[in-house]
């Protein structure tokens, strides 16, 4: 039979290995995403959503620069307030695809894969461990003091 203790570091180190997963994933997306968002692999697929839901082209470079800049982000160790910026960002590109699609009466099948990458990020956000997630009574004491 385990011990609390055993139980724990197992738990912790599955919790630790789906973080991981999702998280090399989510910067996998990212990349893949701005990628596709600079016209490098799709040739015009994304100005077409863009145009589809009522975007202007332009829009896919801000997206581009701010998704790839997540990416690293999301890899790199320390830079807690900003990864909490880019869990954010990235959680408002997926929610506001999903309400784009669904404004402008998307096909079902077109919110698929912004659902499926918004639970992505939620679930790498929420399974952080202690030492990626910002602290935030330590954050808010520097900015009052």
């Amino acid at each position: 039979m385990m011990t609390q203790t055993e139980n724990n570091q197992k738990t912790s180190k599955t919790r630790l290995i789906a973080y991981w997963i999702l998280t090399g994933y989510l910067a996998f997306e990212s990349v893949l995403s701005a990628t596709w968002d600079f016209n490098w692999l799709n040739k015009g697929f994304a100005i077409h959503i863009m145009q589809q839901i009522g975007f202007p082209p332009y829009f896919l470079i801000i997206k581009g620069i701010g998704t790839l800049l997540a990416a690293l982000v999301f890899l790199l160790p320390r830079m807690l307030l900003l990864k909490e910026w880019a869990y954010f960002g990235t959680f408002l590109i997926y929610i506001g695809a999903i309400a784009s699609h669904l404004f402008v009466g998307s096909a079902i099948n077109n919110l698929i894969a912004p659902f499926i990458f918004l639970c992505i990020t939620v679930a790498s956000w929420a399974l952080r461990p202690p030492t990626r997630r910002l602290q935030s009574e330590y954050y808010f004491s520097k900015i009052i003091y």
